[in-house]
This record gives C-alpha cells, sequence and structure tokens, in this order.
C-alpha cells in the first residue's frame, strides 16, 4: 500500500499574503463536492466512463501478452497524444532509464519500445531502422482512426511490414472504438487483432484502458497493480481530491492563468507532460454549456526540478503573479548515492549527503524561497514511485480536471479547437467531404509578401 498526502500550507492566507482563507476554502469545497456528486451521476448513467475502468476484466490483455513472450523484440505504439502520453508517462515512471539501451537480460526479456506520435519523418525513419519487422509488434491507437498523423505512421508501418512480407496477423494489433470508426474497419479489412476503448472514455482519459495498459504489460508493468492504486484512491482520495479542486478553483478564478505541475523527479517527467494535455485540452473552452462566451482555462506548464530551477525559476519567484505552482515529491528512491566531499573544502557540505536527501532538500529550499515572495504552491507527496502508486496519480487528477470543468459549466470532455485544426488540415490534403473547409482555409490564409522577409 502506498501512501499519498497533499501539503497546502503555502497556499493558505497563514502562510503566504494573498493566501486562501479558511471561508474561501470551504465555500469551494463544498462546490468541488456539488461536481464530484454530478460527475458521480453522470458515471452511472454511462456518460463518462474512465471511473469505471478500474473494474475492466484486463485477462484479454494479459493473456495476449502471456501468448506473446519472447516473440518480440520491439514493440511499437502508433499514437498521439491521448493514444500515447498515458503510456510514455507509464514507462518514464516505472522502468529503468535508458531501459532501450539494455541487452535483453536486463530488461527481463521484454521488448524494447517505441512511439510514434509526431509525423517526423527524421524519428519514423530511425525507429524502423532500430527495429527488425519479423520480431516486431505494432500496436496502433486510434478511437476514431482518423486522426492524421495515426493514420501517416499507420501507413508507412503497414507498408514496411508488406516489403518484409510478415503477416500482419502476428504483428499488428489496434486499440479503437468497439463497433465504428476508419479503424475498426480497417481491423475488419486485415482480419486483425483488436482490443477496445469504450465509448465513454475520451482518449486523454483513457490511460488506465487498454490503451495504455496493453504496451505497458508487454513491457513487463504490473497493469494489475496500477488498477488497483487508481481504485484505491476512488475509495480512499477524496479528501486529497476535493481540497485540491477547491485550491485549483480559487485561484483559477482569481486568474491565475499559468498552472505549473513541477515533480522533483526525472522519473514523473512524461507525467507532467500527460498533465498538460489532461489540463489543456479539458479546461481550455471559448463556450460554457450554455453557449457563453467564457475563454475558460489556465496553461498548463510542465517543470522538472532540480533542472527547472536552472531555467524557470527566476519567472517563477520574480515574474508576473500570474502562476499557481504543484510540486510532486517523492518521499523514498530506488536507489541511495551517497557523496564523499571530504577531500575538497567547498563541497565538505555534501560530505556523507545522498542524493535523495539533495533532491529532496532543493525541493523544500525551492518552497521556502516561493512562500518568503508570496507565491503560492502546493505538494502532493508519494511515499515511493511504483505501479500502485501511478495508477493512484492518474485517476487522482483524471478527477480533479474532470470535476473543475464541471463546477465552471464547460465541458472537460470535448475538443472542438483541436478538432477544427484537424479538419483543416483534411481540406488541405483533400480529404473527402472537407471540400468547404478547404475553400475556408484558403479565402483567409493568403499571405501577403510585405510581412514577410528573405
Amino acid at each position: 500500500m502506498r501512501k499519498v498526502s497533499l501539503d497546502y500550507n503555502f497556499a493558505m492566507r497563514e502562510h503566504i499574503t494573498d493566501g486562501i482563507t479558511s471561508e474561501e476554502l470551504n465555500e469551494h469545497l463544498n462546490l468541488a463536492n456539488e461536481g464530484l456528486i454530478k460527475l458521480s451521476q453522470m458515471v452511472e448513467k454511462g456518460e463518462v466512463g474512465f471511473p469505471k475502468l478500474v473494474e475492466s476484466d484486463i485477462s484479454d490483455l494479459l493473456n495476449f501478452v502471456k501468448e506473446g513472450a519472447g516473440r518480440y523484440d520491439d514493440v511499437i505504439v502508433i499514437g498521439i497524444g491521448g493514444s500515447s502520453l498515458g503510456f510514455e508517462a507509464i514507462t518514464n515512471g516505472l522502468l529503468p532509464y535508458g531501459y532501450n539501451c539494455l541487452s535483453k537480460d536486463k530488461r527481463g526479456f521484454f521488448p524494447r519500445f517505441w512511439v510514434m506520435d509526431n509525423v517526423d519523418s527524421f524519428k519514423v525513419y530511425w525507429i524502423l531502422k532500430h527495429c527488425d519487422p519479423d520480431r516486431t509488434l505494432a500496436i496502433v491507437i486510434s478511437k476514431s482512426g482518423s486522426t492524421v498523423e495515426t493514420a501517416a505512421n499507420f501507413l508507412i508501418v503497414y507498408k514496411w511490414f508488406n516489403e518484409h512480407a510478415v503477416d500482419l496477423k502476428d504483428h499488428l494489433v489496434a486499440i479503437t472504438d468497439p463497433v465504428k470508426g476508419d479503424l475498426r474497419k480497417i481491423v475488419g479489412m486485415l482480419n486483425i487483432l483488436a482490443f477496445t476503448v469504450p465509448p465513454n472514455v475520451g482518449g486523454r482519459y483513457s490511460v488506465l484502458s487498454a490503451v495504455g495498459l496493453l504496451p505497458a504489460a508487454l513491457v513487463g508493468v504490473d497493469i494489475k497493480r496500477i488498477l488497483e492504486g487508481a481504485a484505491y484512491f476512488i475509495h480512499n482520495g477524496k479528501n486529497i481530491y476535493l481540497t485540491m479542486t477547491a485550491i485549483y478553483n480559487i485561484y483559477l478564478t482569481r486568474g491565475k492563468n499559468i498552472n505549473v505541475i513541477m515533480p522533483y523527479s526525472s522519473r514523473l517527467k512524461s507525467f507532467s507532460e500527460w498533465f498538460n494535455q489532461l489540463w489543456g485540452e479539458s479546461l481550455g473552452k471559448r463556450y460554457d454549456l450554455s453557449g457563453r462566451e467564457v475563454y475558460f482555462g489556465s496553461t498548463p506548464v510542465g517543470a522538472v526540478g532540480t533542472i527547472d530551477q536552472h531555467s524557470q525559476l527566476q519567472l517563477y519567484k520574480e515574474g508576473p503573479f500570474d502562476k499557481f505552482i504543484t510540486f510532486l515529491e517523492l518521499s523514498k528512491h530506488d536507489f541511495n548515492l551517497d557523496l564523499d566531499g571530504s577531500w575538497y573544502e567547498n563541497y565538505n557540505y555534501l560530505d556523507g549527503v545522498d542524493l535523495n536527501r539533495l533532491l529532496n532538500t532543493e525541493l523544500y529550499a525551492t518552497e521556502a524561497a516561493l512562500k518568503k515572495a508570496s507565491r503560492a504552491s502546493m505538494k502532493v507527496v508519494v511515499d515511493y514511485l511504483d505501479e500502485f502508486s501511478m495508477g493512484y496519480l492518474f485517476m487522482l487528477y483524471q478527477y480533479v480536471v474532470a470535476t473543475l470543468g464541471i463546477i465552471n459549466n464547460i465541458n472537460p470532455f470535448d475538443q472542438p479547437g483541436v478538432e477544427e485544426g484537424k479538419d483543416y488540415a483534411y481540406g488541405i490534403l483533400n480529404r473527402k467531404g472537407y471540400d468547404e473547409k478547404r475553400k475556408e482555409f484558403e479565402s483567409f490564409n493568403r499571405r501577403d509578401r510585405d510581412f514577410i522577409i528573405e
């Protein structure tokens, strides 16, 4: 069992001059609780599905992994955004640093992994150069199958497999909608295996579905424990979740339009990138549910301690008062590396200190420096990072973000701003049915030579 706690001292009036009063906190705690009730109702009606993922039967996933054990040297995940960021957060957090560089025996004979997200020919070219098609499994992930980046990278891999006369049924798996979409049609055409994403689970809320769990299991992650951690949050994390939601909501309403998440561990860098999509895409909305123009949201920023003490902290401490910062602390780390500073006078203060103590000391020092400047922050403390605590953190932040949307009368489950950009791209590429979008793009995308310098 892993312990998670919330320290919000430095968000409160008792510690910083413009901090939250107890009365404000109680008012927004009531709002958060109302949001939880509405979210629970949406879950029970089947409108929202991510909390129910903890009850999923994953036996098919585990059987697939067991049957394929030793067959593959490489796994290529083809997907972008919610189809890849959660998996990357899992692997960054739970696998050894430089996992792909390890020998097979040091990887436990699990395959290497590669993520084809961006349509960057340099990245895609070198991923394929690293892999032997006869020893590679590709997992193409898209609920609709129409995401242009995923479609393009899938076509590259499909051609690569065919050029090497690979039997697709043994080397290609899809994760998609159970009944509809382009990828579902392709599954039928190619007669390949497919796992499903529930229709009521959006991409950025899908990390605890097959989207995140299948590729994670293939590289040796205990996905049962991830789901156990997520379920433990649902049953035991209410006080932490409601308080975090209330505090975020207060600072949102105060106009803190930059929301920084700053883990003090390189293992959580990809988690902060996953958080960025969850926060930005869920809460950045022009219209509320009444159709009123609200331009709601704040900009998520991922930082990593101590690295970003040397790049961003100056701005956080002495720049505009437009940021709220959440630290993530690991109380315990996997290794103890002790320092010997006895041989040099100016390093004596490090003698006998281990890197873990130094890392957390720098976190405490950063908190104190920000507090002195009256910059608000709070801190989520995890006693140890493993599958259980990763599952807890995923579900915690999904609940927080969904509830923030609900109590502010915006839809945290759609992304109309993203869709329009996709539609313009389809029009430019002459996709059938998008002629009007192409014409619209051409009508206002005229460039004046007067404003181009060569």
